[in-house]
């Protein structure tokens, strides 16, 4: 309690209240909490709680079996054993004949119980400066993704939907209740994908306005997502990107990305197709950043098939363009962190639900809004090599075309020799943050290195791209990248590309959360870049 206390600010010394807190108060909200908990008189009297026992369970013991496999994704093996040598010893100072339960009676005093403690611990975050405020709910953020992230069964996933979709405990905090409404969402869809079941449908029609809600809608099933080829026409590719394009279907305007498929495994590519075109077709929370899909189209007599997407319907319908065909004009640096910010995000949520992007560079980045606009409201697509994060999973090659193979991680390049990973997707990210800060193409940046318009490159020279873009010297990728972008911007992104976490950023001196958790890159980035203040 006391560890914890200092790391909250409650104490600015061991066991010594910080003197800028009014002791008084810190002691009568504590008395009342522990009456609230332990007087077990008022407990009956006020709130009709009963204190009943099982006659037929015996003293419970500390399984460690089960209690490891709750623990053993998210802590370290040296807190886990705390815990667990904690909890055996609290279990044997407190000899219980019987296993005791408490018993509601009546709802209404249940429900008054619950928001009088809700009362009391809110009373305790008001006594903590901001500052302190947004570390720690900065560190429950980071707790509560990360326990999306390793969860991997159903029941687990749908509980802790149900609890992310509760009211915060933070006073005020708008911005803790869309980032838990956006963890709730994430949680439902890897349930949703590890269950293999169908997914709820919002009748709304664009992802792009999606609100929060996205229980309680009718069902989608994969093969209501097989669509009529014959209902697909008027394909426009978008500038920059020609697997992108624009076009009809059943008379609404729709945007299609094109995926040829491989001859020697096309049945388990097909069955990841129609997984892919479920996840994304279900309604998601607005930080996902990705469009509604409608269905999919295979062509006849062809191994190309067509991911078809909703997209908002407007008077004056413009194509989106590409992040890469956006250098040439001139947003803010306040416009180019929050791009980075959203971006990052977006892959994020894709990463906690559990799937990997596989394709991340500024191609895929579409930008929808006319002038400024466009840059608050990125959209990400090229989902067409996405799939699960299992190293069971095939992993198809995206590409051979040295302009696409410069946003991928060494490891990456080439024929698949080892399974994709989110480090390298992180990777990626890190090269179209580098971009974004640069404002200008990857391609500009790495021509020191590598000439990706000669007729053969070999993967030698591509490998030499990632040395170069951690080089901060003089010639080096990172070499103006903290004068345009500030220390905080070109930290993020060399921790993106070096796939490790510097302890300039770590969460330990803050939060004192890193030896329960194991930090994540895209946790610690999306920390980092909303602290960005231009």
């Amino acid at each position: 309690m006391f560890y914890r206390a200092r790391r909250a600010g409650l104490l600015s010394e061991p066991h010594l209240l910080d003197r800028r807190i009014n002791e008084t108060v810190v002691q009568a909200v504590l008395e009342e909490l522990q009456n609230l908990l332990l007087d077990t008189e008022k407990l009956k009297d006020r709130y009709k709680l009963r204190l009943s026992a099982n006659p037929s369970a015996k003293r419970p013991g500390v399984d460690e079996r089960i209690v490891e496999s709750i623990l053993s994704g998210g802590i370290s093996n040296d807190t886990r054993r705390y815990i667990l040598h904690e909890a055996g010893f609290i279990q044997g100072q407190n000899h219980f004949p019987r296993r005791l339960w408490w018993a509601f009676v009546d709802k209404s005093k249940f429900v008054d119980y619950v928001t009088q403690i809700r009362s009391f611990v809110q009373d305790l975050w008001r006594l903590l400066d901001p500052l302190r405020q947004d570390e720690m709910a900065a560190s429950v953020q980071m707790v509560l993704s990360h326990i999306v992230g390793v969860s991997n069964k159903v029941d687990e996933l749908r509980s802790l939907q149900d609890t992310l979709q509760l009211p915060s405990f933070i006073p005020g905090s708008s911005g803790d209740t869309s980032q838990k409404s956006a963890l709730a969402s994430a949680a439902e869809i890897k349930a949703i994908t590890l269950n293999g079941e169908s997914i709820p449908r919002e009748t709304c029609s664009s992802s792009l306005n999606q609100s929060d809600n996205f229980n309680n809608n009718p069902s989608q099933d994969t093969q209501s997502l097989h669509l009529l080829n014959h209902q697909l026409r008027e394909c426009v590719p978008i500038k920059g990107s020609p697997d992108v394009a624009t076009g009809k279907y059943d008379g609404r305007t729709v945007l299609v990305e094109w995926k040829t498929l491989p001859i020697h495994s096309i049945n388990k590519i097909m069955m990841r197709v129609r997984h892919l075109a479920l996840l994304l077709s279900a309604p998601k929370h607005t930080s996902f950043r990705s469009l509604r899909c409608k269905g999919i189209v295979h062509e006849t007599d062809s191994s190309r098939i067509a991911f078809v997407f909703e997209i908002p319907e407007e008077e004056n319908f413009q194509p989106p363009r590409p992040l890469r065909t956006m250098f040439g004009c001139s947003p803010s640096v306040a416009d180019r962190v929050q791009l980075a910010l959203k971006i990052t995000e977006s892959v994020r949520q894709f990463h906690t639900a559990g799937w990997l992007h596989k394709d991340l560079r500024s191609e895929n980045i579409l930008l929808w809004s006319p002038g400024d606009l466009a840059f608050s409201c990125p959209v990400l697509s090229g989902f067409a090599f996405a799939r699960l994060d299992s190293p069971s999973e095939l992993s198809e090659q995206p590409s051979a075309d040295p302009q696409r193979d410069i946003y991928r991680h060494p490891e990456a390049m080439g024929d698949p020799s080892m399974s994709f990973t989110a480090a390298k997707d992180i990777y990626a990210l890190g090269t179209i943050l580098l971009e974004i800060g640069e404002w200008r193409s990857l391609r500009s940046l790495v021509e020191r290195v590598v000439d990706v318009t000669a007729h053969d490159v070999a993967l030698s020279q591509l490998a030499k791209i990632r040395p170069h873009l951690l080089d901060d010297g003089p010639k080096g990728g990172l070499a103006t990248l903290r004068f345009r972008m500030g220390d905080i911007f070109a930290r993020v992104t060399q921790m993106m590309i070096s796939g490790s976490i510097p302890e300039s950023l770590s969460l330990a001196d803050e939060a004192g959360m890193s030896d329960i958790v194991r930090p994540n890159i895209l946790d610690v980035a999306v920390r980092e870049l909303g602290r960005c203040v231009i």
